[in-house]
Formats: structure tokens, C-alpha cells, sequence
């Protein structure tokens, strides 16, 4: 039951997240309007989640249960591409 806690159900976790990052990342592709994005957000949100990787890692040294570290490093990776995209397009509206 550990097992399921600390891999499969993070693993879940990662595939929903993934799937809910893709459209905002598509759209802001597209359209290149980001001008209704709040940039402090997605600073903080990076914020958060690294600290939530730092923790993730510690629980894959402490107890080698891998789940949270790929969801947090996925995670973090999907909203820095989103904090990228604010970024490349507003300066490009300018």
C-alpha cells in the first residue's frame, strides 16, 4: 500500500497536471497573447514548487520512492515554459 501512496498515486498526479498545463501552453502558442496573465503568479508559483522539488528529492533519499520528484520536476518545468511564454511574447507586443 506504501508503494501505491508514494509512486503510483503521484504518478497519477503527473499525468493530470501535464494534461492540464498543454492547453494554456498551446493557446499562448497560438495566439501569442498573454496579456491577461499575471506574471507574479507564475513567479511564485516557481517559487512554491521548487521548494516542493527540494522536498521531493529528500523523500527520494530518505526513502528512494521516486513519485513526487518526477511530478514536481515535471511540474516545475510545464510552469516555467508558461513564465517563458508571459515573458518572450510581452516583450514581443511591445
Amino acid at each position: 500500500m506504501d508503494s501505491f501512496l508514494l509512486d503510483i498515486v503521484p504518478m497519477l498526479a503527473t499525468i493530470f497536471l501535464t494534461i492540464c498545463y498543454f492547453p494554456q501552453i498551446v493557446k499562448n502558442y497560438k495566439t501569442k497573447d498573454v496579456s491577461s496573465m499575471s506574471m507574479p503568479f507564475w513567479i511564485l508559483l516557481i517559487v512554491a514548487i521548487s521548494l516542493l522539488t527540494v522536498n521531493a528529492f529528500v523523500i527520494f533519499i530518505k526513502f528512494g520512492t521516486f513519485g513526487y520528484l518526477v511530478t514536481e520536476i515535471l511540474n516545475l518545468a510545464l510552469a516555467v515554459t508558461v513564465l517563458a511564454q508571459v515573458i518572450i511574447y510581452r516583450k514581443k507586443k511591445k
